[in-house]
């Protein structure tokens, strides 16, 4: 499934981030099936705060990839994630739904 991920952590705890980042990146190099792949992004909003935040969409084939992602980065990395769909299998599904009623 694909899905948006919004995340964000305090601008003072981004040294720790950054260094947790490289560690996640290491180990989803060497077991990739164990992880979500990117398929854009990461990407910073432009913006002033505390906060640095930002959005991914992200494929995640099961719940182990997901829960590895979470474990490795949480905390200081806060996270949401929205599943995608593609439209195109909305539409034949609702006209379908629509014909019927």
């Amino acid at each position: 499934m694909k899905v948006i991920k919004h995340y964000e952590f305090a601008i003072a705890e981004q040294d720790e981030m950054l260094q947790i980042w490289g560690e996640y990146l290491e180990r989803s190099k060497k077991n990739p099936e164990k992880y979500p792949k990117y398929i854009a992004g990461p990407f910073i909003v432009a913006q002033t705060s505390e906060m640095m935040k930002g959005v991914s969409i992200m494929e995640i084939d099961n719940d182990e990839q997901l829960v590895n992602y979470i474990l490795d980065l949480s905390p200081p990395l806060k996270a949401k994630f929205e599943l995608l769909y593609d439209s195109s299998s909305y539409i034949p599904i609702y006209m379908e739904r629509k014909n019927k009623s």
